[in-house]
């Protein structure tokens, strides 16, 4: 092969055992001569996360009982704001695709900040199907009072996908 003997004076030599530096030191060789983008985040790896992650921050005001079909504000972030009573949220509108915006694996985190129970609703019918949530759990799963739920969604479930729950 033609390749065989070709060596890149630039790239760092394989250690014996691979250590997190060796990788480091060989994406920063090779960004030299490509650029480097996850193509579902568009991040290159000059944007690499190495200080504090900072979520774009929204509000949503809800009401006493179901909450169906509630729509996002576009925020990563949301605080929930408005009961006066236990409640609950059957599905969350799912973000749409427009231009090279991939919508899967979006993230949002739902706070609650009343002192109210909530409730999020397994896979619930009163929900577009593509708005559901699944809680994995098989079942409803409550905060009390002030809580925190993470859902991610999956464009090939088309649900929202509840990763934690902090009550």
């Amino acid at each position: 092969m033609a390749f065989e003997q070709f060596r890149s004076p630039s790239l760092p030599l394989a250690p014996e055992t691979y250590e997190q530096s060796y990788f480091n030191t060989l994406v920063n060789s090779i960004t030299s001569f490509f650029t480097i983008i996850d193509s579902k985040a568009a991040m290159s790896t000059d944007t690499m996360i190495t200080g504090t992650f900072q979520l774009p921050v929204g509000a949503l005001t809800l009401a006493n009982g179901a909450n169906n079909n509630i729509a996002s504000p576009g925020k990563s972030f949301v605080r929930i704001t408005g009961p006066t009573g236990v409640f609950n949220i059957t599905g969350i509108t799912a973000p749409i695709k427009s231009g090279d915006n991939n919508p899967d694996g979006t993230i949002i985190v739902l706070y609650n900040s009343t002192s109210q129970n909530m409730t999020i609703t397994n896979d619930s019918s009163s929900s577009t199907a593509a708005n559901r949530i699944y809680t994995n759990t098989g079942s409803d799963v409550a905060t009390t009072g002030r809580g925190c739920v993470t859902c991610i969604y999956s464009v090939t479930d088309s649900r929202w996908i509840m990763v934690s729950s902090l009550a």
